[in-house]
C-alpha cells in the first residue's frame, strides 16, 4: 500500500515556490507538478498563498504572510 504525502521534499518545494513566483509576477506558470506532471494551481487568500497540484492528493505548499 502506497502512502501519498502532501508535504513536499525540499527539492519539490523549491520547484513549487518558483511556480508560485511565476503566478504572482505573470499570472500563470508553465511549471508542472514535480511528482505527477499535471498542472499547478495558485490560490491567494487573506493571510497566505497556496500552490498545489490539480490532483487533490498529490502535493501542496502553503506560505503565510504577515
Amino acid at each position: 500500500m502506497e502512502i501519498k504525502r502532501l508535504t513536499p521534499t525540499k527539492a519539490e518545494a523549491h520547484i513549487l515556490l518558483g511556480a508560485q513566483r511565476d503566478y504572482v509576477n505573470r499570472g500563470n506558470t508553465a511549471v508542472k507538478c514535480p511528482r505527477c506532471g499535471r498542472s499547478l494551481e495558485y490560490r491567494c487568500g487573506e493571510s497566505g498563498e497556496s500552490i498545489y497540484c490539480t490532483d487533490d492528493m498529490c502535493i501542496v505548499v502553503h506560505t503565510r504572510g504577515i
